[in-house]
Parts: structure tokens; sequence; C-alpha cells
């Protein structure tokens, strides 16, 4: 596969900054309806990422992450050859199922996620890749990663965000 990572990048990132409220940062993941985005510092500088699993870790009381518990456990990639034992499909059917509204998040109680940045929730690294990767070694690199995104930088510059989605679209359309 020839395609680079800047033909399937998205180039219009949300992003937020440490100090922004959690209460905040859930309205806007669900007003884009995504699932993670960068947080840039008032310099422009990257400093982190927050995602839904953070969402979570807060919900569940692990507001405290040390960075040292931070370890990244590569994935062995399978052979090429297709086994089909080994893969199974899984899917949701549901006619109900629908993205949650920014009503809803107006409606969780008070308490839930006040109080808390998301400097207190964000994971304080960065996986990027470059605009000129192919899109086959940024997948590789998530993979490795077990990230769901990465973000495009060039010369410490942000200029798009990669997902999984967007890897699998690309896949796919090839």
């Amino acid at each position: 596969m020839g395609r680079l990572v800047e033909d399937v990048m998205q180039r219009e990132v949300v992003t937020v900054t440490p100090e922004t409220p959690v209460r905040t940062l859930l309205k806007r993941l669900v007003s884009a309806q995504i699932s993670g985005v960068p947080v840039v510092a008032d310099t422009g500088e990257i400093v982190g990422v927050v995602s839904t699993t953070d969402l979570v870790r807060l919900g569940a009381g692990e507001t405290e992450l040390n960075a040292a518990d931070l370890v990244f456990e590569p994935l062995v990639l399978p052979n090429e050859e297709y086994v089909e034992e080994s893969n199974a499909a899984f899917y949701m059917e549901s006619q109900d199922w629908r993205y949650p509204t920014e009503n809803q998040t107006e409606a969780l109680p008070e308490g839930v996620f006040d109080g808390y940045t998301v400097a207190d929730i964000m994971t304080k690294a960065a996986f990027t890749v470059k605009p000129a990767d192919t899109v086959q070694d940024a997948g590789k690199f998530m993979l490795q990663g077990r990230i769901h995104r990465a973000l495009v930088v060039d010369d410490e510059q942000l200029m798009g965000i990669v997902t999984a989605f967007d890897l699998l679209k690309a896949f796919v359309e090839e």
C-alpha cells in the first residue's frame, strides 16, 4: 500500500488545553462524535492526549496515574496468512444505538466530572507519526503501541490526526 498518512489524516483537529474543565472536554467529544483529542499548551506545544478511556478512569476513581506505570508491550503482529479460526467478527446490531447528545452530558449529576481539568486525567505522552509515513507503517505503529490515534506532526507542528478508523477505511478502499 503506497498511500501516505497525509492522504488519510484528518486535518481539522479538535484540541483542548490542560486547563480545560473535564465537563467541557466531555461536551466537545460528544459534540464532535470523537473519542480523544490532543492536549495543546497555550504555546502550541503538544503536551499529551486525553480520551474516553481517561474519562472512564476518572469515573472509576482512578484519577492518579503514575507515568512509571505506563508500560507499552509490543503487540505481536499476525503473519500474513489468514487463519479463519483465529479471526472472529463481533458486532452489535441495534436500531436504538446512537451517539450521546450534549443534553445527556448536561444531565450528568453535579460532581461527577466537576473540579477536574484535562491536566488531571490526560496521558502525558503523545504518539506521533509524520505526514510522509506510509499508512502501513502508521498502522503497525498504532498496533504495536495499542493506541487508537496518532498525532500527525511535522517540525513539531500539529498537522492533523490519524485514527484507527482512518487507517481501516484506507485499507478497505485499497
